[in-house]
């Protein structure tokens, strides 16, 4: 029966019995107007794609989409919640920035440079430099975190993959402990370990998938420098191990204790010379890929962290991407 309205016809009894899998190769008898009339189902089944556009078969993730579709094109599915529900989501079916697989869920997005944007609750928009950037609320020389939250819907995941983009505003510190904490930092996950963002799943404790931080001048071998900056003897903590990237927008010659450095772009694997040349060796910056220990259904915690607070340093952000799988 079609519908005049929407273009959706509901799907036959054919379609209806021969999607089933269990039903593959049987064979039904239907009594229609006095007479007998049989379903075959193909042994093989009906194309899932087929099915899956009629809503016979249901998609409770991005990679079960994939399954369903081989061929599916990044874009918007339907995906089916363990309470029945059915939520939109981005599905990347290509997986070129993460591990080249796709099936990936993006379930954080923020984009400043596109009209109209806001940063999302937890975070604040500033102006930097003619730039509309999102921050933590630390603008009064306050050292801690701000915190905004990623839904994984409830969906069993054990690889997280991501990217971020942000800026060096003043004297960032890169990651504690960094040869004695200054201003208010802390070693400790739940603190303010970092200049810069943290990225966890779970609460208590929290669990680290990823650090991006910001340490003070590209061409130094300082305390306060990145862990990756050749010569330095800077460490991070066991919690972040090698899962960071670190980059500097200000030189020695160019440092201002209250500048902003909008042409050094971080984390994005460019302009990395003298000392800092080690921290862009990674050739999916500013993609990290992350593989956790079991699978979880936690969501993700994104923290934009910092040790002294603004005017003294900032990490302002205009692009975060995150995906699970």
């Amino acid at each position: 029966m079609g519908h005049c309205t929407t273009g959706y016809h509901t799907p036959s009894f054919y379609h209806q019995y021969c999607c089933l899998s269990a039903n593959n190769g049987k064979k039904i008898k239907l009594r229609e107007n006095n007479s007998n009339k049989y379903i075959l189902c193909p042994t093989a089944g009906l194309p899932k794609a087929l099915c899956y556009s009629l809503g016979l078969i249901k998609s409770h993730s991005c990679s079960e989409v994939l399954e369903n579709i081989p061929n599916a094109a990044s874009g918007y599915y339907n995906i089916s919640q363990s309470n029945g529900s059915i939520v939109s989501v981005y599905c990347d079916m290509e997986g070129s920035n993460c591990d080249g697989n796709g099936g990936w869920m993006r379930i954080g997005y923020i984009n400043m440079t596109e009209p109209g944007a806001t940063c999302p609750q937890g975070l604040y928009n500033y102006t930097y430099g003619g730039k509309t950037l999102c921050d933590d609320k630390s603008h009064d020389l306050v050292s801690g975190c701000s915190a905004t939250f990623f839904s994984a819907i409830g969906l069993n995941y054990t690889k997280v993959c991501g990217q971020a983009r942000g800026y060096q505003f003043g004297g960032t510190d890169g990651i504690y402990p960094n040869g004695g904490l200054s201003g208010g930092g802390s070693d400790n996950i739940d603190g303010a370990y970092v200049d810069g963002l943290s990225i966890t799943h779970e609460s208590n404790p929290r669990q680290h998938i990823w650090t991006y931080a910001v340490g003070l001048t590209a061409d130094e071998a300082l305390t306060l420098s990145c862990p990756c900056n050749t010569g330095t003897t800077t460490t991070t903590p066991s919690y972040v191990g090698n899962d960071y990237y670190c980059e500097s927008g200000a030189t020695r010659s160019t440092f201002d204790g209250n500048g902003f450095y909008p042409d050094d772009i971080m984390w994005d694997g460019q302009q990395c010379d003298s000392h800092e040349s080690p921290c862009c060796s990674n050739s999916t910056i500013p993609w990290f890929i992350k593989t956790l220990p079991q699978s979880v259904t936690d969501d993700i915690e994104l923290r934009m962290c910092s040790s002294e607070g603004y005017p003294d340093e900032a990490t302002p952000i205009d692009i975060i991407e995150i995906y699970i799988r």
